[in-house]
């Protein structure tokens, strides 16, 4: 790699970086590219020239993040299992949890802002491909029935990832259960179609995390409870 292509890509991570700053900071919507600019030292030409614009810069940013997270101790790289599995919806709550402020105005502008839809088709699908991959593996295995369309079974277990996420990033699920919440609603997706020695470990692990979430949901209403009584 010559010096230039070199300069090049580390003052393009440096973009990305500053805009997932950015959207931490003060959201998707608020943020311009003049803004951008400005904050990465850099003309607004320069922005338009390498990636073409707001939208296209943030789009950039997000997904670079999401593929990151993915690569980490990379699955691929990994035996599929039901513990690869696992591994890959725990690394998402923990990324959620790590960097919690980006996330969270990261999904308040998926659930508002068309001009992220596209974005969001590319994550979901990338984190899809990824689940499948562990689904194929467990199907060939005899443990998951063979009538499961493993695209469609992967692409429900996604949503219901994204799902959980959402409900967490507006406040009504606690940092502390966002793991268990996430391992249970991909469970339950699961189980229906859970053979053998997966569907005993994959039902109790729906069952610790129903116990974890039910717990935290009594401490909250003992909380409440005691709130009202000294109101």
């Amino acid at each position: 790699m010559d010096l230039i292509t070199e300069q090049r890509l580390a003052r393009r991570a440096a973009i990305l970086a500053t805009a997932r700053e950015m959207i931490a900071e003060s959201g998707y919507e608020a943020i311009t590219v003049r803004d951008l600019a400005q904050r990465c030292r850099v003309s607004v030409p320069t922005l338009y020239n390498q990636f073409g614009g707001k939208d296209e810069v943030l789009a950039a940013a997000i997904q670079e993040h999401f593929v990151q997270v993915l690569g980490e101790n990379s699955v691929e790289d990994s035996e599929p299992s039901f513990e690869c599995l696992i591994n890959v919806l725990d690394r998402c709550s923990n990324q959620f949890l790590t960097l919690a402020t980006y996330h969270q105005r990261l999904l308040e502008a998926f659930a508002s802002l068309d001009a992220t839809a596209a974005v969001q088709r590319r994550i979901a699908s990338q984190f899809s491909r990824v689940i499948a991959t562990q689904l194929e593996h467990l199907q060939r295995k005899r443990q998951l029935a063979e009538w499961s369309d493993i695209q469609l079974l992967a692409g429900q277990v996604t949503n219901a990832v994204i799902g959980t996420a959402i409900v967490w990033s507006t406040g009504h699920l606690d940092d502390t259960v966002l793991g268990p919440a996430i391992r249970y609603a991909a469970g339950l997706v699961l189980l229906g179609a859970a053979r053998g020695r997966t569907r005993v470990e994959l039902e109790a692990l729906v069952v610790q995390a129903q116990l974890v979430i039910a717990r935290s949901s009594r401490t909250d209403n003992e909380i409440n409870e005691q709130l009202a009584k000294e109101v």
